[in-house]
């Protein structure tokens, strides 16, 4: 999963959001400036903590299944040369 413009998409959603309730206060520009660049910078570091959490999470699982598809690889090729042995003990 790609999780790199995660970060840049909860910014600028949040970032729209602090827009329109500043238009609708009808806030100066000088607090509109203060309050756009304080949500940028607040959700911009909210939304790269969540991608971090999200890759190892997917890390982790990603390396469980690599695992299991191992074990199930191993046991298959396993059962095949018990198969070949017993074939041959019987001829």
């Amino acid at each position: 999963m790609n999780t790199k413009p995660l970060a840049v998409i909860i910014t600028l959603i949040a970032c729209l959001i602090s827009c329109v309730i500043s238009i609708v206060e009808g806030v100066g520009f000088a607090l509109f400036v203060k309050r756009f660049a304080l949500t940028a910078l607040v959700f911009f570091i909210i939304g790269v903590v969540i991608t971090v959490f999200i890759n190892k999470g997917f890390q982790v699982d990603k390396e469980e299944t690599e695992k299991q598809n191992l074990e199930t690889e191993d046991g298959a090729n396993s059962e095949d040369f018990q198969e070949e042995d017993q074939t041959g003990d019987e001829k």
